[in-house]
C-alpha cells in the first residue's frame, strides 16, 4: 500500500508541473529574454523590426499586423487586407509600414491609420531617419519621402517596370535603395517579348537619386543595410540560369564588391551589429552569419523562407517568413516558437506515461498478493 501510495503521490506531483508548465511559466535567458511564445498567425511574414526586448512589430500578407509586447505576439488590426511588405519603428508611438497599392498606415501608440503616398504603386520598403524624415520605396522605382507632415514623390532615374525592393539611409543626404530593372528581349515572331532582368543600386546624395555604375546582369538585390558611410551589404538572389542563387555585396566606403558565401540559396533580408556581426535570411530557412572575415552557415529550426531578421543585440534576434514563422536568436541557436501543442502534447505523454507506470504497479501488486494467498 505505501508504494502504490508513493507512486500515486508522484504522478500526481509530475502532472501538476506539467500544468504549471501549461499554464504559461515563461522561459527566458539570463538576460531576462522570454523564449516561450506562439506565432498568432499563418500569414506570410514579410518584416520584423524591434524597438527593444519588450516591443516590436511584424507586418505580413493581409494586411496582418502583430506585436510583441515582450512575452507574446498578438494580432492587431491593421483596417487593411492589402498585403503589408515592410515595417520600421521609430518609438513606440511612431510606426510606419508600406505595402501594395501605394499603401501607408502609421500607429500612434493606440491605432493604425492611413496616410496619403501619392502614388498607387506597391511599396517594398520603408526607412526612417527620426519622426521627421524618411523614404519609402517601391514597383515602377518609386520613392516616397516623409517630411513630418506628408508623405511627397522624389524622382529616380528608374523606368516604370523597374523595381526597388530596399531603402536604407544613413543621413539626410547618405542613402541606398537597390531593386532590378527589366528589359524587353524580343524574339522572333510569333514568341511574345522575353523579359530579362538586372540588379540596380541607387544612391542619395542629398538632392537626387543616381545609378551606381555595377554590373548586376541577372543579380537581383532585395535587401540593403548600411553600418555606417563605409560600411554596408546588400544581400539578394539570382534570375534565371545565372549560377549560384544569393548575391552577397559589400561596401566599403568607395566600392561595392561581391563577397562569397557558403551558399547557393536566394537571400531575402541582412541585418548587420557590428562589422565582425552579421546575418542574412532567405530561401528554404537559410540562415548564414558573418564574423568579420566570412560568411558561415547557421543552423535554422525552419524550412520556411525567411523574409526579415532583425537582431536586439548578441543574445537577443527575431526573423520571420512564411506561413507565419517565427524564429529567435538566444545568443547562442536560433530556436522556433513554443507553442502550445507542444506543451499540450507534452502532457498527454508524460500523462499517459503515468497512468502506465501505475497501472503496471497495480499489476505486479496484485501478483504479489496472489502468490502470497498461494502460499497461505
Amino acid at each position: 500500500m505505501l508504494v502504490l501510495r508513493k507512486v500515486i503521490i508522484a504522478n500526481v506531483s509530475l502532472f501538476m508541473v506539467m500544468m504549471a508548465l501549461y499554464i504559461g511559466v515563461p522561459i527566458v535567458n539570463a538576460g531576462g529574454a522570454v523564449f516561450e511564445w506562439t506565432s498568432p498567425t499563418t500569414a506570410d511574414l514579410n518584416s520584423v523590426f524591434m524597438l527593444s526586448i519588450s516591443d516590436g512589430w511584424a507586418v505580413g500578407d493581409g494586411g496582418t499586423t502583430i506585436h510583441w509586447n515582450g512575452t507574446d505576439w498578438s494580432n492587431v488590426t491593421s483596417h487593411t487586407t492589402e498585403d503589408l511588405h515592410s515595417v520600421f519603428m521609430v518609438s513606440s508611438n511612431d510606426v510606419w509600414a508600406v505595402g501594395t497599392n501605394g499603401l501607408i498606415i502609421h500607429w500612434d501608440g493606440a491605432d493604425w491609420s492611413f496616410v496619403a503616398s501619392h502614388t498607387t504603386n506597391t511599396l517594398y520598403s520603408v526607412h526612417m531617419l527620426n519622426a521627421s524624415y524618411g523614404w519609402a520605396v517601391g514597383y515602377g522605382g518609386v520613392s516616397v519621402r516623409w517630411n513630418g507632415v506628408s508623405w511627397g514623390i522624389v524622382t529616380t532615374p528608374l523606368d516604370s517596370d523597374d523595381s526597388l525592393y530596399s531603402v536604407f539611409m544613413v543621413s539626410d543626404n547618405d542613402g541606398w535603395a537597390v531593386g532590378e530593372n527589366r528589359t524587353s528581349v524580343p524574339r522572333p515572331f510569333p514568341q511574345p517579348p522575353l523579359t530579362d532582368k538586372s540588379g540596380i543600386i541607387l544612391h542619395w546624395d542629398g538632392t537626387q537619386w543616381s545609378v551606381y555604375d555595377i554590373d548586376l546582369y541577372r543579380r537581383i538585390p532585395k535587401s540593403v543595410f548600411m553600418l555606417n558611410t563605409n560600411n554596408g551589404w546588400v544581400v539578394g538572389s539570382t534570375f534565371l540560369l545565372i549560377p549560384g542563387n544569393d548575391v552577397m555585396l559589400h561596401w566599403d566606403g568607395v566600392n561595392w564588391t561581391e563577397t562569397a558565401t557558403p551558399i547557393t540559396i536566394p537571400l531575402y533580408s541582412t541585418y548587420i551589429v557590428s562589422s565582425n556581426d552579421g546575418w542574412a535570411v532567405g530561401s528554404a530557412g537559410t540562415i548564414i552569419h558573418w564574423n568579420g572575415t566570412q560568411w558561415s552557415n547557421v543552423t535554422s529550426p525552419t524550412t520556411n523562407s525567411v523574409n526579415s531578421v532583425y537582431i536586439v543585440n548578441v543574445e537577443d534576434g527575431w526573423a520571420v517568413g512564411d506561413n507565419g514563422t517565427i524564429i529567435r536568436w538566444t545568443g547562442t541557436e536560433w530556436i522556433p516558437e513554443f507553442s502550445a501543442m507542444i506543451f499540450t502534447l507534452l502532457l498527454i505523454s508524460l500523462t499517459l506515461i503515468a497512468i502506465t507506470l501505475t497501472r503496471f504497479v497495480l499489476k505486479k501488486r496484485r501478483t504479489l498478493l496472489f502468490k502470497r494467498n498461494t502460499q497461505l
